[in-house]
């Protein structure tokens, strides 16, 4: 009789235990996806329109170039047609086209993501008709719009 009482509890205190580490790592999972959210936070398109247009001013520190560009020692007027601070638009893809050439350009440059059969500049969604600015992205994370309907592991990463 001690013995089942004993057996009973035993098997209490194991699913008390665990219902216990379930909630702690469910607590520790939803603490750390917010905190990965508020420190991933970015400034959207609309309050950057919405603060341009009240001539509000950002520092330039708020507006941080991608590396690779940073390092050819770019400037705001470079990519924004020497528009005075506050009167930027966003680029269009004729703009990138600027430096970057043409869309066959670009397609050949990335021609190395064809071995698995990963390029988006050379695939049949993009064609003529996505602007650059639906995957990248100058002062906030760039997307990977491919990424949004198929799952592979053979996707080149994060996008410049």
């Amino acid at each position: 009789m001690w013995l089942k009482k004993n057996r009973g509890l035993s098997i209490m205190q194991n699913t008390f235990y665990c219902l216990l580490t379930t909630l702690l790592s469910l607590i520790l999972a939803f603490a750390t996806l917010n905190s990965f959210a508020e420190a991933n936070k970015q400034v959207s398109s609309e309050e950057l329109v919405t603060a341009f247009s009240t001539q509000e001013k950002f520092p330039k520190s708020a507006f941080k170039l991608k590396p690779h560009h940073k390092a050819l020692q770019l400037e705001c007027a470079n990519c924004h047609d020497n528009a005075k601070e506050g009167e930027y638009k966003r680029l269009e893809t004729e703009d990138c086209l600027q430096c970057h050439k043409s869309r066959e350009a670009v397609a050949d440059r990335t021609q190395f993501m064809d071995v698995n059969l990963t390029n988006p500049h050379n695939s049949l969604h993009d064609r003529l008709d996505l602007d650059c600015y639906e995957c990248h992205a100058e002062h906030k994370p760039s997307q990977n719009l491919c990424s949004f309907c198929h799952k592979t592991d053979s996707w080149m990463g994060q996008v410049p």
